[in-house]
């Protein structure tokens, strides 16, 4: 299985204000979007993994996660899953099955660094994606 992901998307990934942060304390919300294509490259199968991928922008153990900071988590979080999941991937793996397990790998190593993150599949249409592997 092929992931097409280069270990350097944190500069394009781009999280956006979806709730503002008003006052002093947790609070807030931003989101970032990525589409991914993924291929096996034995069968030739071919997935578009849509993720989006949600993180308040204040918590109380955390503190503030400023939009350049949520995205280097987030990437951090994405070569980790990416190594444990799609690397490793049987080849008769379907590419969208290795895309749900690895949604699943990416929201436990997220919500491990950031309590209260999201991962979920599909975006929202107001969040311009980061596209890898296109």
């Amino acid at each position: 299985m092929l992931l097409f992901m280069p270990g350097c998307i944190g500069a394009q990934l781009k999280f956006y204000p979806v709730i503002a942060k008003s006052g002093p304390g947790p609070g807030g919300w931003q989101e970032a979007c990525l589409e991914a294509r993924m291929e096996n490259m034995t069968t030739h199968d071919s997935h578009i993994c849509a993720l989006g991928i949600g993180m308040p922008i204040e918590t109380r153990d955390n503190g503030y996660i400023p939009a350049w900071e949520a995205a280097e988590i987030a990437t951090e979080c994405i070569n980790l899953a990416s190594e444990r999941i799609v690397l490793p991937a049987p080849p008769d793996n379907p590419s969208a099955l290795v895309c749900l397990q690895f949604k699943d790998t990416f929201h436990l190593l997220l919500t491990e660094r950031v309590l209260g993150a999201r991962v979920n599949l599909g975006c929202r249409k107001d969040i311009s994606p980061t596209r890898v592997g296109f």
